[in-house]
């Protein structure tokens, strides 16, 4: 489990400027989907933001538990609910009794434990027969291992293969970052209101692995389409940094000058 407080998401407002925030957040609008009316281990919750979300999602009950005591205490302060216990415990020994639990959700786990293969016995382990865990983790292939904090990331066929060794039935979801544009349906009323509508054009690598998985077949538990989050304070804080401003600023400088407005209009 991570080491540092440092490398949690503190979902303050400095935090919603940032494509991170919803790179977190998404995951558990995914989870969300699979919780109600369960009781619900959130392993390595951080400051606790998602393991409320878990709770206020429907689920009987959710235990959050994480490495560090800082990160629980500020749970505690920040993101309690009659229906949380928050604890400190190792995700390598889960201190919880065999087959108690409905769904595990651990997100950016795995890729920080010495021994994952004990971590993935532990969830197996704590769920019950039916039970499903959420795991998430970076894709290797475009992080390429530059984070010091982990000690061990998967490719695609990596994370496929650890995982069935524990759950047989794995379900993967594939999570892509991008600029997004959005068109807002304008708010109307009546049995025939308008819906949101995502049509996704991920021509890149996915950053992130999602599996859903669990030792018998939920192939009817998994839901069909997609979710996206439109971040508009990220791309403001994107379209105001001083160098892009700066640069923006000679453009349109340039682009008045004839001989120049000629020659970029032949790439345009």
């Amino acid at each position: 489990m991570r080491n540092t407080f440092d490398e949690r998401l503190v979902p303050d407002d400095s935090a919603k400027q940032h494509i991170i925030y919803d790179e977190h957040l998404i995951r558990y609008e995914l989870a969300k989907e699979f919780v109600k009316d369960k009781t619900v281990l959130d392993i390595a919750c951080g400051s606790g933001y998602g393991t409320k979300i878990l709770a206020e999602a429907g689920a009987r009950e959710v235990e959050g538990i994480d490495i560090s005591e800082e990160a629980i205490i500020s749970a505690r302060k920040n993101y309690e609910n009659n229906n949380i216990k928050y604890s400190v415990g190792n995700a390598e020994a889960i201190e919880l009794e065999d087959k108690t639990i409905d769904a595990v959700v651990s997100f950016e786990t795995i890729e920080h434990l010495k021994n994952y293969d004990k971590f993935l016995s532990e969830l197996k382990r704590v769920l019950k027969e039916e039970g499903l865990a959420i795991i998430s983790t970076p894709n290797k292939d475009l992080s390429q291992e530059k984070n010091p904090y982990h000690i061990k990331e998967f490719n695609e066929r990596e994370f496929i293969e650890a995982i069935k060794r524990y759950f047989p039935y794995c379900f993967l979801y594939k999570q892509f970052n991008g600029l997004a544009t959005c068109i807002k349906a304008p708010a109307t009323t009546g049995e025939n209101d308008a819906k949101d509508k995502i049509i996704l054009n991920s021509k890149g690598d996915p950053v992130y692995f999602i599996a859903v998985c669990s030792r018998q077949d939920i192939s009817d538990k998994i839901p069909a389409g997609a979710i996206a989050e439109v971040n508009t304070k990220a791309l403001d804080t994107l379209y105001n940094n001083p160098g892009l401003k700066i640069i923006n600023k000679i453009y349109s400088i340039i682009i008045k000058v004839p001989r120049i407005k000629k020659i970029l209009s032949n790439f345009s």
